[in-house]
């Protein structure tokens, strides 16, 4: 504005209108960036998945919140690192290696359920903090893509993130809540039925793996 005052909106295809009449403040930022974190995690099968299989391979409440704890803080250091541009990968790689994350915490999983251990069930944070990190680039493709309102860019990446992580709790809720029902309490007691579904999300990444190995090589 004339008094060198100014706010920010984000347009869309959906919407592409804006009233400059509406009173802005940060609180539309942060209000708009949180909704888009929570979007791009409940629409990220991929991301969902590996959430999945940890919550398989995983078992005790105190563990897993340590194993969700470092894939969270992994993650949010590279969505930042590779938000400001500090460090960068390609992204079809990164799409790769996800599919790749997915395919080994899977295998794990059905391992766990076979009775035999490794390094990723004895001590899970330690993977998926590293496989927070690459996860972290994905995130941050994507909100290259939304992109970021340069006023606010320190509000919009925060939110962003506290959005994916509000969305990553809500699938784990409903995962939590799912196996609560009478009719399925009893599937987390059967090892067959968890060799199964881990398998299941194996072949998945193996699809994507196979899928994303094209654009890395030959483009």
């Amino acid at each position: 504005w004339a008094d060198g005052d100014g706010f920010t909106a984000r347009l869309t295809p959906e919407h592409r209108r804006l009233n400059f009449t509406t009173p802005r403040s940060h609180g539309g930022v942060i209000a708009t960036y949180f909704a888009l974190g929570v979007s791009h995690i409940l629409t990220g099968i991929d991301h969902l998945l590996f959430v999945l299989a940890v919550i398989l391979l995983v078992q005790g409440g105190r563990r897993l919140f340590f194993a969700i704890t470092a894939f969270t803080l992994g993650h949010s250091v590279t969505l930042a690192l590779a938000t400001l541009g500090i460090v960068s990968l390609n992204a079809a790689l990164v799409e790769l290696l996800i599919a790749l994350s997915i395919v080994l915490m899977a295998y794990e999983a059905a391992r766990y359920w076979q009775g035999k251990s490794g390094l990723t069930a004895e001590y899970p944070w330690v993977v998926t903090f590293t496989f927070g990190l690459l996860h972290g680039f994905g995130f941050a493709g994507a909100l290259r893509e939304i992109g970021l309102p340069q006023s606010d860019i320190p509000a919009a990446l925060l939110f962003f993130n506290v959005g994916v992580e509000a969305g990553q709790l809500m699938f784990i809720a409903f995962i939590f809540a799912l196996f609560s029902l009478p009719a399925l309490n009893k599937i987390p007691q059967h090892p067959r039925l968890m060799r199964l579904a881990s398998t299941a999300i194996g072949t998945m990444a193996v699809f994507w793996t196979l899928q994303r190995f094209g654009p890395v090589f030959w483009g």
